[in-house]
Order: C-alpha cells, then structure tokens, then sequence
C-alpha cells in the first residue's frame, strides 16, 4: 500500500499531487493556490504547515510513501556543485550586467534562475517528511527521495493523462536539464525518448524576452498577454525582420543567432518601442512576435511528424499553454489528434513525478486504457471549499440562502438578466484555467459584458478577452472545424453567423479559447449551461477564473465571499449557497 507524492520543484509555479496505490491520481494542485500568491515563486511545494492535513485526508495512517521531484540526479548536482563553487553568491549577482545573452535571458537573471533551481532541488520533499510526522508521528518514506528529469515529468503527466494508447509527445519549454525541447515516443504504456534538442536557447525563452520587449513582465508570468494583445497588431515587416535575425532553421533544426546579433536586434527593437508600451502594451510586437513564435514552433512539430510513428500528438511544457497555437495544429497536418494537458507547464510536473514513481515500482503498470478511451484525465484533482463559513453567516445575512439542485435554475436565471456571478463547486480544477469548478460567470450575450466584468471585477487590461463555456452537443454549429477542448487548451473560429449571438466571448481575431463541457465531465455545469440555453437560446456562458487581477484563482469559501463584498460581483454560488446583492 505505497503512495507516490510528487513535487513540481521548479522555482516557479510548484505543484504537490498525491497516487494512490491503483496509481489512481487523488490530488494534485498549484501551491499558489493555497498560499494565495501568484505563480508562488521561490515557495517550496509542499509546506509543512499544509502537508500534516492534506496527508491525512488523503492517506492512511501508516502508509508507505514515496517522494519523486521533476529534476533529474545529474542536474541536481551540477547546481549542487555550482553553488559550492561560488556560481551565484550574492556578491557575484550584483555585479553582474543585465546585457542580453546568447539564452535570450539577461545574465544577472540567469543566474538567479539557476541559484533558485538550487535551492528549491536542495530542500525538495522536507515538507513532506514534517506533514507525515505531524500527520502520523512517523516518516515511512523507504528509498529517499526519487529525481526524474524535467521533461520526462512533462511527457509522462501529458502521456498518462491523455485519451491515447500511443502518441508522439512534444515538450517545449524554458529550460531542461539539457536543452528546452524533446520528443518521446509513447507506446505500451513507455516513454522512449527519440531526440533531444541540446543547447541553452529556447522558445521559451524567446517568448519571454517578446514579452519584456512588448512592455510586460515575463517574471510575472505575463506571456499570456502577448497572445491576448495579438489579434490588435498588424504585421509589422521591419519588426519581423528584427525578430527573425534572433534565429535560423538549418537542415530542419532551430538554431538561434549568436550573443552579439540577438543584443543588436533587441537595441533596434526598442529604439522602436512606443513610449505607452509600458502602459498598455505594444500591439505590433506582440502580434509579430507570436508569429514568429508560431514559426519556430512548427520546425519542432514537424520533427515530431517525422521522428514519431503515432498520429496522436500530445503537447506538453510552458510553450503549450499558447492556446492561439495549439488550436492551428490539427489544420497544419500530419496529425488526427492534438492532445494538451490541463497543467501543461511546470505545476503539472508534480503528477508526472508521482506517476514515474509509481511506475518505476510497479513495473507491469500501464494507464487505463479503457478510461482513456472514455476521454482524458479529470481536471478536478485539487482542493474542496468548506461550506461551514456560509452556515455561521446565516444568524446575520439575510441574503444567504441554500437552494438544494434548485441553484443551477436559480443561478441560470441570473446570468440570463445580466449578472455576474461566482461560481465555486467541487474539487479545484489543476491547471491555470477555470474550468466551470472555480469560475466568475456572465452572459455573452450583451455586447459590453466584457468591458462590465473588466471595471467591476477583474480590473484588468481591456485586450484580454474572456473565455466561452459551451455544451459539447452543440459545439459544432458555433465553431468552425471544431476541436473537443477539454480544458480551454486551445482557439478555435467562431461560425460567421454565431458571433453577433455572443460578442462577449468574440476576440479581436474573431477565435475563442472554448471550453468543450459535457454531463460527464461536469454534471453540476453541463446543468447550469444547459439551463442558460433553455432561457435564452444559446448554449455558451462567458467564464473567467474566480480571481482578481494579480491574485490566483481562490482557495477557500472566505476569500469568495470576499470578492462578493469587495467588488461589483452580484451573487456567489458555493455549492449549493446562493449569496446575491
């Protein structure tokens, strides 16, 4: 009766999830979220506090545990060894320049980069060790701590979670161990890794760099607003130039120009830059960046196309989360399925781990096939919010009123007269996006719902578009070439005809980064979208994370019925609580 833990150790975006002994995953979640900082840089994954209660939801006493973290033994100890060696003291970091290098990453922050890969591998897994002794007096952890390489974890969460029996796996990235880029070929239930693309350079890297330029903050996490931002520019042929100098393709491989010529177009781009980047963003970098983004992704895909056997792709690593690329893929050809992850960046590391671990002692371990078949894995691996603060709010609010099933009819007539409302059940969704479980929900229907739900809730840049839910049955006849998007992974083209029904959810470029909802995946939604569409005609309800702008996506009832009170929402739902103003 062993159970694997996994901890996503990047320092940036660390993730715990918990295998059970069937190798069935029973949780797995972003550390931001409980400790309600965004992106929970420098944080380690599994804080002692946390881990006594959540170990013991989740395990019986006395089991046996396995730990597993997302970097490999060898890259452990060149950082070990690197730190010994003075590689990043305090004193080196100060002095360092912040000049563009030849990894389209400033030096002073590459080295801080690797100083806090160092420290988050060096303490990996002591706040497991403290929960299982605060949780059972005692430590069972036989075997020490288990490292798998970075890209591995991505290929085998993405691997394992998907609807396929095989695939051809791509992951592209920031930064691996050696390299940000790979592809693996999955077969009987094995990774076998068939090339890894060496080198410091990266796309990953060159996204971010687009997005400092472009007047954001990619330490903050920022990338996705290059691809909100997009869809405004026009294709500027003297900054595509500039940014294609940054790379060539030679004889079917990505190669990225030397230190001096990328410094050179950096300088020329930002003589460039309009003095309102900063405020809002640079429309013309941002739209030409992410096609040249789109460029370089498509010399690794047809690796992919010619190295893998399978016509199932799978797509893992940060660079997956570009949503307006992924939903291009099945139209570039040479594949008859594209599968993304819920968490395909680093916080998804954490299950990929586990289920390495769990392999490697079950060796006759394969996926449930027949599951897959039945569709990829659940997004609904994360935390529950307690119901017992709304109870004690009953003796003084007299707004609060617990509807049974009656919420969904309740809360659809609602959102059908124009409020906005938050909408938080079940189990977390794991991944950046909210999936129906931890959503603020709106009509789509009204053409200033967006710009509403921007000034009274999320604060947030007007470019950024919202995202349409919609029932899966219907799907088809609102998007063209339509794709089942499980998770939100991917835009796809509205139906000429459909876009004037729900302007809300219309971006600039006329996509949508849909989410496909079946009564499978999620009955309780499935149910309130239905019932949207019975009043109103439309199967699609605007969803956005149950958030404020810079805050990730809440943990608890207490900070929903914050927002209720502290911004322009109009009613929350938990469960089957309905507070409404």
């Amino acid at each position: 009766m062993r159970y694997h833990i996994g901890l996503a150790t990047t320092f940036h975006d660390p993730a715990i999830a918990i295998v059970g002994p069937d190798g069935t995953p029973l949780f797995a979640e972003a550390t931001e979220r409980y400790l309600q900082y965004k992106r929970a840089p420098n944080c380690e994954p599994d804080s002692g506090p946390r881990m006594g209660s959540l170990l013991k939801e989740h395990l019986p006493a006395g089991a046996e545990v396995a730990i597993a973290t997302s970097w490999g033994e060898d890259f452990t100890r060149f950082l070990a060894e690197s730190a010994r060696a003075g590689a990043y003291e305090f004193s080196a970091l100060s002095a360092l320049s912040p000049d563009f290098n030849r990894s389209l990453v400033p030096e002073r922050a590459e080295r801080a980069l690797v100083g806090s890969l160092h420290v988050a591998q060096a303490r990996a897994g002591y706040g497991t060790i403290l929960g299982l002794d605060r949780a059972f007096g005692r430590a069972n952890v036989p075997g020490g701590l288990r490292r798998y390489g970075h890209h591995l974890t991505h290929a085998a969460y993405a691997a394992f979670a998907s609807p396929f029996a095989d695939a051809t796996v791509l992951v592209v990235d920031g930064m691996g161990e050696t390299g940000a880029s790979a592809v693996f070929a999955y077969e009987g239930g094995q990774l076998r890794e068939l090339r890894r693309n060496r080198g410091r350079e990266s796309i990953g890297f060159y996204f971010g760099l687009v997005t400092d330029l472009a007047g954001f903050d990619q330490l903050k996490g920022e990338e996705w607003k290059i691809m909100g931002l997009a869809p405004y520019g026009r294709r500027d042929p003297d900054l595509l130039a500039l940014l294609r100098r940054m790379y060539r393709i030679e004889n079917g491989k990505l190669a990225f120009a030397d230190e001096a010529t990328i410094r050179e177009a950096c300088r020329a781009i930002l003589a460039r830059r309009p003095d309102n980047a900063t405020d809002v963003g640079w429309a013309d970098l941002s739209r030409c960046g992410q096609d040249v983004f789109e460029e370089m992704m498509d010399v690794y895909l047809d690796q992919a196309r010619t190295l893998g056997s399978s016509r199932n792709l799978v797509v893992a690593g940060g660079c997956a989360l570009n949503s307006s690329f992924n939903g291009k893929i099945a139209a570039r050809g040479g594949f008859d399925a594209v599968f993304v992850p819920s968490a395909p960046a680093d916080d998804g590391n954490a299950l990929g781990a586990a289920w390495l671990s769990y392999a490697a002692d079950n060796p006759g371990w394969r996926p449930d096939v027949e599951a897959a078949a039945r569709g990829p894995l659940t997004p609904y691996l994360g935390s529950r919010v307690s119901t017992e603060p709304l109870e004690r709010m009953t003796a003084w609010e007299p707004r609060l009123r617990r509807l049974g099933e009656g919420v969904v009819e309740e809360t659809a007539r609602l959102l059908a007269e124009g409020k906005l409302v938050g909408w938080v059940q079940g189990r977390a969704e794991f991944g950046p996006r909210a999936l129906g479980n931890r959503s603020i929900l709106a009509d789509p229907r009204p053409a200033d719902a967006k710009d509403i739900l921007n000034a009274k809730v999320k604060y947030r840049e007007a470019f950024r578009p919202f995202a349409p839910s919609i029932l899966a049955e219907e799907a088809a006849d609102w998007f063209e070439d339509y794709q089942d998007s499980p998770y939100m992974e991917r835009t796809l083209v509205w139906r000429k005809d459909r876009r004037a029904l729900v302007p809300a959810v219309v971006h600039e470029d006329a996509t949508g980064r849909l989410q496909s909802v079946t009564a499978d995946r999620n009955p309780r939604y499935h149910a309130l979208i239905s019932a949207f569409r019975d009043i109103t005609g439309v199967p699609v309800v605007l969803n956005t994370s149950f958030n404020v702008m810079g805050k990730p996506i809440l943990h608890t009832a207490e900070d929903a019925i914050l927002m209720f009170y502290t911004t322009g929402l109009d009613a929350i739902v938990v469960e089957d609580w309905l507070l409404a103003k």
